[in-house]
Order: structure tokens, then C-alpha cells, then sequence
């Protein structure tokens, strides 16, 4: 075989080998692995909308978390209505369930209590934004739940990069000695 052939096919293999060691290592820079995790949490519920369920209103709830990749920790979780359109112009504009409670759009992103965070036991936190609706589940002045989706924003520690998503519900309790809420994360993340 010719010299410079046999060098020419030892180059090519060298880049070839060169090409996949750095595609390897790009691919495990960017941790590809995406991990099924649930947290559930309960605390209890404050915030305007245990007064007023309103547009406008607010629901918190700050308390313990065990999950998966977390161990035992806490969540901050808090959201603020928005409006359904109806009013006093149209007061049959207004969502409401079959028992006459009231359902707003809400979503919690940063906000006074900083952002809606999963803390993990190692103080590393999960930073996410959540959309959703609060609807009361019976008539008016019901207690009411809150469901919707959630995005994995960032977070510190050994979650400074983590992403990911899923489903994000709770219920809060209203009208009775103790107001609590019960809280559910399900999805996926990657650190």
C-alpha cells in the first residue's frame, strides 16, 4: 500500500477518534440525564385569598418537603390570581364550578418572598415559576385547590443548573382552626 495513503487513513482515524472523545465530553458536560422526581410537602396556608377569593388575591404556603433528590427540606410556594374577565358589566362572564365557587388563573413567579423554591436537606435550593388555576372546590368561601405546571428556573448549590418540569397541585384549606395546604410536584429535572 502507498505511504501516503496508509498516513492519510491514520490522520482521518486520529480526527475521527479526536471527534468522538470531544463529542463525549460535551455530552457529559451537559448531564443528558433527565430524572423522574416528586416532592410532597405540606404547611400551612396564609395569604389574601383565605379572606377574599378574588382576582387579585394571593395564596402561600411555606412548609416541610420530602421528595426525591432533596431528601427531607422545605418549599416556598406562593401565587397570585389574575382576572376571569367577568365584572359588574358582565357578571355571567365570571368561571365558576357547578356549586358556584369561583376559579381564577394564577401563577407564581419571583416574588416578595423571593422565588417559589424546593430546599433540599443539603440547603442546595430548586428555584421554579408556576401557571395555573385556583378554584374553590364547592361554593363560595370553599376551601380550594390549585393545579397547574411549573418550570425549573435554576436554583444554588449542587441545583445551580438544574431544568425541567412537570405538574404542580395543592390544596389549602380554608375556614377552620387550622389552614393547611397539601402540596404535590411531579415531573422531571436535571443537575
Amino acid at each position: 500500500m502507498n505511504l501516503s495513503i496508509l498516513k492519510r487513513k491514520q490522520m482521518m482515524a486520529l480526527v475521527t477518534v479526536a471527534g468522538l472523545v470531544l463529542l463525549a465530553t460535551a455530552a457529559l458536560a451537559s448531564n443528558p440525564f433527565v430524572l423522574d422526581w416528586r416532592v410532597l410537602g405540606f404547611g400551612p396556608a396564609t395569604g389574601t385569598c383565605q379572606v377574599s377569593f378574588t382576582s387579585g388575591c394571593t395564596s402561600v404556603s411555606i412548609g416541610s418537603a420530602q421528595g426525591t433528590h432533596i431528601g427531607s427540606g422545605t418549599y416556598t410556594l406562593s401565587v397570585t390570581t389574575g382576572s376571569d374577565n367577568g365584572g359588574a358589566t358582565d357578571p355571567n362572564n365570571h368561571a365558576t364550578n357547578a356549586s358556584g365557587g369561583k376559579c381564577l388563573p394564577a401563577n407564581g413567579d419571583n416574588n416578595t418572598l423571593g422565588p417559589n423554591n424546593i430546599s433540599a436537606a443539603d440547603g442546595s435550593t430548586i428555584n421554579f415559576n408556576t401557571v395555573g388555576w385556583l378554584c374553590e372546590e364547592g361554593g363560595s368561601g370553599s376551601p380550594y385547590h390549585y393545579n397547574g405546571t411549573y418550570r425549573i428556573t435554576g436554583g444554588t448549590g449542587r441545583f445551580s443548573s438544574a431544568a425541567g418540569g412537570g405538574s404542580l397541585t395543592a390544596t389549602f384549606e380554608k375556614g377552620g382552626l387550622t389552614n393547611n395546604t397539601y402540596l404535590k410536584v411531579d415531573g422531571t429535572i436535571n443537575f
